[in-house]
């Protein structure tokens, strides 16, 4: 059955072990039972940016495994113009067990290789030149994807239920944009209309659902690099106005006949 207890501080009051062990536990199985189902990767907040030649990873959370990993202040590394590119990413140590307690720890690198998704999770990706700055701001939706000097989020994985996502920035950018070209078509506005009221949180499965339905046999789906080809695909050809033609939108094959 469904109850609650709280605990009363009180002076000249013993404080009893089970008081502590209500407030212990509460956050913790709160936050369990929120994300259950959730998938790895960032649940909240590490935003990056970059000044002087030095990265700042601002404070957040992970999801691995069930497990909430929290960094509560902001991490700084250098970070120089190398001309290559270069993934930062988070790598997942072995738990630690002790008296009382289990520990999990992580490191951040910044290295020429991708992410191995075994024990390590890909912040961001970038390729800044020399002389030039490495930004994290966008200009639109395609901007995301700039090659050079630029903070490239695409390839994270945002956690949601099921199956990891894009980031809810690229996504509201996405919504945005679609709304401004003033089309009517219902897909594309309802679909908009939900991310933006979802604060840009669009699980995976509803992305792709949603392509199927505006590309038909051309949206292939790849993870999150291939949902946002698709995405932008939909944006060009309605800025263009050039629209799929699809078996939905009443398409005529030719029939041979006999």
């Amino acid at each position: 059955m469904f109850h609650y207890e709280e605990p009363i501080f009180q002076k000249k009051r013993l404080l009893r072990i089970e008081m502590l062990e209500q407030l212990r536990d509460f956050p913790r199985d709160y936050l369990k039972l929120q994300f259950r189902g959730y998938s790895d990767g960032v649940l909240c907040g590490c935003q990056i940016s970059w000044d002087n030649g030095h990265m700042e990873i601002a404070p957040g959370i992970l999801n691995r495994g069930g497990r909430l990993y929290i960094m509560r202040e902001p991490w700084q590394l250098e970070c120089s113009p190398e001309d290559r590119m270069r993934y930062l990413k988070v790598q997942f140590m072995a738990e630690v067990h002790e008296e009382g307690k289990i520990e999990g720890n992580t490191r951040i690198v910044l290295d020429e290789h991708k992410a191995d998704s075994a024990c390590e999770m890909e912040l961001c990706r970038f390729r800044l030149q020399e002389g030039a700055r490495l930004r994290d701001s966008y200009e639109n939706f395609e901007d995301y994807a700039t090659e050079y000097d630029t903070i490239n989020r695409i390839h994270v994985p945002f956690a949601s239920y099921g199956q990891a996502t894009v980031w809810p920035e690229i996504m509201r950018r996405f919504a945005e944009e679609i709304l401004q070209v003033r089309n009517n078509n219902v897909h594309d506005i309802s679909f908009a209309m939900n991310v933006l009221a979802s604060h840009g949180e669009a699980p995976a499965g509803y992305i792709g659902s949603y392509l199927k339905v505006r590309m038909g046999e051309r949206y292939i789906g790849n993870g999150n690099q291939g949902m946002y080809e698709g995405l932008l695909e939909v944006l060009r050809r309605e800025k263009t106005g050039r629209p799929f033609r699809t078996e939905s939108s009443g398409e005529r094959r030719p029939v041979m006949l006999l």
